[in-house]
């Protein structure tokens, strides 16, 4: 910074979006147990550097550098690497207007495997995912993350009359990243990695579905969180939303008392009362229950409170009477509302703003859905990846494993569950033999505790398909519990109490 130069503070709008591109880098990698097994000896101390000024198709070699253990990282979300390893940098350019960077860490002790992790937001993993990335290499992962095409934003002016720049970060930088990956990983090592695993949550997880139905080939496993499959429609809902709660500016102080309300009359419906829904899909809950008789107080609804609650759970639809996507699952209403609601007037804007409309004067003071939403489709049908047909990734042996939070309030749960069920009609019954999707109550966007890697290496290299998997969580917990785990189950199967024990416990429950 210039001398005398001031800092200037970020605006709401630039925090709010910062965060949005976090979120979907909250997952926790604990209890992997897998042995690092290394293929082939460790490369030679000089091997790294040679690697610079390598061309791999569609790009270069830009930067290699050997990292000790401990050894300062840099980076946001890092501090000191957790194994020696040779750190290189790429830069990929699969056409002119392509600028993707692309991060590469290849372990000295490597376990023959390749670990590719998404982004969050409107942006990649690069900037976001080296936490991540440094805890697999620590279990001897070759692992990787690009930044799409443009670097973290607080915004998506990136896309501004960039049509390239789109379809890079909608699809074509991840695909180019695990071709350039799994290239440089052969030159390296003298092999070719024996599998290949992609993991991402929010825009992450939509990243996970567009790569399991647009190139079935890259990965072998694959497991997409809370996905934003429906790119188009989210971000649209996320307009709906913030109209719908403006003309209710006192609901968000109401909602821990709506969350009481449902809670007392649902909670118990799964046999046990613990603070979560099992399954929010049996609880028919009408907000005018909760109607004022007379006075408005902060133990009621209005008319208009009521009014926009049922806009928000019913979701968008269009005056046709088409639902675009459904709303949120009931259960989930107090904090994580609250912080959609910041997101939701800032995520849907910058959509319309930059990628819909090309405006950077485009507001939403006068949204209209019909109008809007259509024309919207053009952008959603690059960024979308909600084809329930993934019958290429499942006859070449592919495994994906999805999970959702019941009260994630940014991106509806149901809107998960509504996939799976389309899938299920295009392949028909046996789409569990290779997809499953777990629902985790009381779990909020990208919550932390859910790990899924174990699951899915048994499914990919020993065809144990994951009957159950454990929600843990540490400190105060949205499950209900302080220090606490849930069993999950794979849909439409949900988790029964067996009748005694702590309720906070996952060998308490089991699947039916």
């Amino acid at each position: 910074m210039a001398n005398g130069a001031t800092r200037r503070r970020p605006t709401k709008n630039a925090v709010a979006l910062r965060m949005l591109s976090m979120l979907g880098c909250l997952v926790l990698f604990g209890g992997w147990t897998g042995a690092v097994l290394a293929q082939n000896p460790p490369p030679s101390a000089g091997a790294c550097a040679t690697l610079v000024g390598t061309r791999f198709a569609p790009g270069t070699i830009t930067s290699a550098q050997r990292v000790a253990k401990g050894q300062a990282l840099g980076g946001l979300m890092s501090d000191s690497a957790s194994t020696d390893l040779c750190r290189v940098r790429l830069r990929l350019q699969p056409t002119p207007a392509s600028d993707i960077n692309v991060e590469l860490w290849l372990p000295d002790t490597w376990n023959g495997k390749l670990f590719t992790h998404g982004g969050g937001g409107f942006s990649g993993g690069l900037g976001q995912s080296e936490g991540l990335m440094n805890t697999v290499a620590s279990r001897g992962y070759a692992t990787a993350t690009s930044d799409l095409g443009h670097p973290v934003a607080a915004t998506a002016r990136w896309a501004h009359q960039q049509p390239e720049k789109v379809v890079d970060f909608a699809y074509r930088a991840n695909h180019a990243l695990a071709m350039t990956a799994k290239q440089v990983i052969s030159a390296y090592y003298g092999a070719p990695a024996r599998h290949a695993y992609f993991q991402g949550c929010s825009d992450g997880g939509r990243e996970a579905m567009m790569e399991v139905s647009r190139f079935p080939d890259d990965y072998d496993g694959v497991i997409a969180g809370s996905p934003a499959i429906n790119f188009g429609e989210i971000m649209t809902q996320l307009v709906w939303n913030e109209r719908a709660i403006a003309a209710a500016p006192n609901l968000h102080a109401k909602l821990p008392m709506v969350n009481k309300a449902i809670l007392q009359a649902c909670d118990g419906l799964d046999g046990v009362q613990d603070g979560a829904l099992e399954n929010p899909m049996q609880c028919q809950f009408d907000p005018a229950v909760l109607q004022c008789k007379l006075f408005d107080t902060a133990a009621c609804l209005t008319k208009a409170e009521v009014a926009a609650l049922r806009k928000v759970y019913d979701g968008p639809r269009l005056k046709s009477g088409e639902l675009l996507i459904p709303g949120p699952a009931v259960g989930g209403e107090g904090a994580g509302w609250v912080l959609a609601g910041f997101m939701n007037s800032v995520g849907g804007l910058e959509y319309y703003r930059w990628l819909v409309y090309g405006d950077p004067a485009w507001t939403a003071a006068g949204f209209d859905l019909d109008r809007d939403y259509a024309h919207s489709r053009r952008a959603g049908q690059v960024l979308d990846a909600s084809d329930p047909d993934i019958g290429s990734f499942v006859r070449r042996g592919g495994r994906l494993i999805m999970y959702h939070g019941w009260s994630d309030s940014l991106i509806s749960a149901l809107n998960s569950v509504r996939y799976y069920e389309k899938a299920r009609s295009v392949l028909g019954p046996k789409v569990g033999d290779s997809a499953r999707l777990f629902m985790v109550p009381g779990l909020q966007h990208c919550g932390e505790g859910i790990d899924m890697v174990p699951q899915l290496e048994a499914w990919v290299e020993h065809d144990q398909a994951p009957e159950t998997a454990v929600a843990r969580s540490k400190g105060r917990s949205l499950l209900g519990h302080a220090e606490s785990s849930r069993l999950l189950c794979p849909w439409p199967k949900t988790a029964r109490y067996k009748g005694s024990g702590s309720t906070g416990d996952a060998a308490n429950f089991s699947c039916s």
